[in-house]
C-alpha cells in the first residue's frame, strides 16, 4: 500500500512520541508547531494532518485545516468547549473531509467485568501539568465506560482535585464508579475492577494509527461516539465543581 502524505503540527514530548509512529505508516511532508506557525505549508499532496499541540490551540487548528477539506487526526481532547466539539464534527462533514481523536484506549479491546460498585484507577510518575487531570487522564476511562453510564442520570461525589490527584465517586442507573488518579505515584497503574489495562501484547498507539491511516472509507462512528461522551461528561463535571 502505498503510504500517505501527512503533516504535523506540534512538536512537544507527545508529539516526539507519535512522530516516528507515524513515520512507519505515512510520509510526513513537514512539522510545524505553533510559535513559527502552521499556515505556510503546500497542502496539495497532504492528505491527513495530525495536531499534536496543546489543548488550548486545538480548535483553531482543526478548523483551519478542516476548511482546507483536510483529513485531521487531533489529539484527545478534541476542545475543552463541548459546543465546540459538535461544531468542529459538523463543520467536517459541512467540507465533506474526516477529523478523529486520539481514543488510544479502546484499541486494547479490554473486555472489563461491570458490577455494582466499580474502582478506576490510574497512578504514575508525571510532570504537573497545567491540564486537568480530567482531560490528561479520565477521559480516556470515560469513553471506555459509555456504554455502563447514563449521562441522563447521573450523581457526583466526593470530587476532589489539585494539579496531582484527582478522585471522583460517580452513580449512575444503580452502579457506582469510584476514580482515582495520582500523577505522582512511584508505581504505574492502570486497572477497571480487575482487569489491567497496562497489558496488552500489540501497542495500541500503532493499532490506532494504522486504523485510521489505512482505513480510507470508514466513517469513524466509534471515535466520535468516544469523543462526544468523554467531552459532554466533562463538561457536566466542570459545570458542577469548576
Amino acid at each position: 500500500m502505498i503510504k500517505k502524505n501527512v503533516g504535523i503540527i506540534g512538536n512537544g514530548k507527545w508529539a516526539k512520541i507519535m512522530i516516528p509512529k507515524i513515520k512507519k505508516l505515512a510520509n510526513i511532508k513537514f512539522i510545524a508547531n505553533t510559535k513559527t506557525g502552521f499556515k505556510d505549508f503546500y497542502l496539495g499532496n497532504v492528505s491527513w494532518i495530525f495536531v499534536l499541540t496543546n489543548n488550548d490551540t486545538h480548535y483553531k487548528i482543526v478548523k483551519y485545516f478542516l476548511d482546507k477539506r483536510k483529513k485531521v487526526f487531533c489529539e484527545k481532547p478534541l476542545t475543552k468547549n463541548f459546543k465546540n466539539i459538535l461544531e468542529l464534527y459538523d463543520f467536517s462533514k459541512k467540507k465533506k473531509t474526516k477529523l478523529y481523536v486520539n481514543d488510544v484506549e479502546y484499541f486494547k479491546k479490554k473486555n472489563f467485568l461491570i458490577k455494582k460498585n466499580n474502582t478506576i484507577i490510574r497512578t504514575k510518575k508525571s510532570e504537573i501539568s497545567k491540564e486537568s487531570l480530567l482531560h490528561r487522564l479520565a477521559y480516556h476511562d470515560f469513553y471506555l465506560l459509555k456504554n455502563f453510564i447514563n449521562l441522563e442520570n447521573i450523581e457526583i461525589k466526593n470530587y476532589y482535585e489539585n494539579k496531582k490527584k484527582l478522585s471522583m465517586r460517580l452513580f449512575s442507573d444503580n452502579k457506582m464508579f469510584k476514580f482515582n488518579y495520582d500523577i505522582d505515584s512511584k508505581i504505574k497503574k492502570h486497572r477497571i475492577n480487575d482487569t489491567n489495562m497496562m497489558d496488552y501484547k500489540k501497542d495500541p498507539l500503532d493499532l490506532m494509527l494504522k486504523y485510521v491511516l489505512k482505513n480510507d472509507n470508514l466513517k469513524y462512528i466509534q471515535n466520535f461516539s468516544n469523543s462526544f461522551f468523554a467531552g459532554k461528561l466533562i463538561s457536566i463535571i466542570n459545570n458542577k465543581f469548576c
